[in-house]
């Protein structure tokens, strides 16, 4: 598609919506799931403020309370980077269940047991050069990263902790972010809309690989934005506000 079109194209759906009196849900419930008693991993300070600005309703859930009756309460599921695999691998029916009826998973990991069925096991790249893990922008066209400024990937002052590489994406998903040599670049961060026919339209996965997206970034112009503007650009996918 023309990418001068899409911008009509964005504005235009909302406003047939409108004319039609079409109600569309506005898919605004966030849940954090608690993997690690560590405190800023259990309840990060900031998140709430944060997604707050962004139109969410936060909620926080340990791990291993992870079921249906917490899926129904949620559109937009937040799975940090310190969680179990065979916990998960266990709940991955009722976790495909919610991306078919519409939600959205937001991972952070390295894949060692893939634990849903369209996951991949992680491959780090070499870290030498030190330049192989400082994760750039390849194509932002849902806006996550225009904000951040040039240091998105850094923490605390530590430079290129962001990813240490890639898991191979499913067909249709959509390479955001590379990490890598820059000849030889690997996709750190990817989209991807579950395919369902239940529906007609499955929720969306944004799989982030590398550390809990919480930490990034801590500075810059628009300071512990990056997890709002993630679950800001899923929502509007879900709503139609933008296209995949």
């Amino acid at each position: 598609m023309d990418a001068g079109k899409l911008p009509l194209l964005q504005s235009f759906y909302p406003w047939l919506n409108r004319e039609l009196g079409i109600k569309r849900p506005s898919n605004n419930r966030f849940t954090y799931l608690q993997c690690s008693h560590v405190p800023s991993e259990w309840h990060p300070a900031w998140i709430e403020k944060s997604l707050e600005r962004a139109g969410f309703e936060t909620s926080f859930s340990p791990l291993y309370e992870l079921g249906p009756e917490l899926l129904e309460k949620t559109d937009t599921l937040y799975v940090p980077s310190s969680h179990d695999e065979f916990f998960l691998k266990s709940r991955s029916d009722d976790l495909l269940a919610f991306l078919a009826r519409g939600g959205n998973l937001v991972i952070c990991a390295e894949p060692c047991q893939p634990w849903l069925p369209f996951m991949a096991p992680f491959h780090a790249v070499s870290p030498r050069p030190f330049t192989n893990i400082k994760v750039r922008v390849r194509n932002d066209r849902f806006g996550i990263f225009a904000d951040l400024g040039g240091d998105f990937d850094g923490w605390e002052g530590i430079f290129g902790q962001y990813a240490r590489g890639w898991s191979d994406p499913p067909p249709g998903a959509i390479w955001l972010t590379d990490v890598g040599p820059e000849g030889d670049p690997k996709p750190a961060d990817w989209p991807w809309q579950y395919p369902t026919t239940t529906t007609g339209r499955g929720g969306y996965v944004f799989m982030h690989n590398g550390d809990n997206m919480t930490r990034y970034p801590d500075r810059g112009p628009k300071k512990e934005a990056l997890v709002a503007n993630v679950c800001l650009a899923l929502r509007r996918l879900s709503i139609g506000e933008l296209l995949f």
